[in-house]
């Protein structure tokens, strides 16, 4: 799962780890499975990635 710059969540699916297929990535979007869920999913990537912002800028 990842943000794009607009907020949109899009679902990637991963080759092996660490390795994303972004041919295959799809936008989550009405009718997407994950579609349900993706409100609660977007928050918690945003709310991840604002409390790892302040850990990353001490380095």
């Amino acid at each position: 799962m990842f943000l794009d710059i607009t907020g949109a969540l899009w679902y990637v699916p991963s080759l092996e780890p660490g390795h994303w297929d972004w041919r295959y990535a799809t936008c989550v979007d009405m009718g997407h499975p994950l579609f349900p869920a993706s409100t609660l999913l977007a928050d918690f990537l945003r709310e991840t990635h604002a409390r790892l912002l302040p850990l990353l800028y001490r380095l």
